[in-house]
């Protein structure tokens, strides 16, 4: 035997043990069941969830009141610069009656549209949140119909087996 087959036969004994060890560890390693791990993983991320749901609330309320509030700013300030021109170029600014009952009128039909448009997400968003509660209330129903369903295939399956 030359030097390069001792080394490769050396070589191949150093891997088989390692081998060897990394199958002894792997039967000294404890077990969990599977499903026990699931669970917990799904615990903790629901546990996480539920914790930020109140931040990305605050957090959307605070963006809208300063989206709000820059809409108000922006507009009265459109409005004040655009008066500020018309009153030094001299141009008269007086509205027919017509013309202003016509705006009134639309602004109006616009604040109607949108208390339907508000009272429809709310509706759909009760519709939802009842199917969900539904769903939520026959879980168990699912559930036993699953585990008779399960209990079925077993039996046949051990009397088959």
């Amino acid at each position: 035997m030359n030097g390069n087959d001792y080394q490769r036969n050396q070589t191949d004994a150093s891997r088989a043990i390692q081998k060897s060890e990394t199958t002894m560890n792997k039967q000294n390693e404890s077990t969990e069941d599977l499903f026990a791990v699931c669970a917990r993983n799904f615990d903790k991320i629901r546990g996480d969830v539920e914790k930020t749901i109140p931040h990305y609330l605050q957090a959307f309320t605070s963006f809208e009141q300063e989206y709000l509030t820059t809409w108000n700013n922006f507009v009265h300030a459109a409005i004040a610069i655009q008066q500020q021109y018309a009153t030094k170029l001299g141009i008269n600014v007086q509205s027919p009656q017509t013309t202003t009952s016509t705006i009134d009128s639309i602004t109006d039909q616009v604040i109607k549209v949108r208390n339907i448009q508000t009272k429809l997400i709310q509706t759909a968003f009760d519709a939802s949140r009842q199917q969900i509660k539904t769903i939520n209330d026959n879980v168990n129903v699912y559930t036993d119909l699953n585990q008779t369903v399960a209990n079925t295939w077993s039996s046949i399956w051990k009397t088959q087996n």
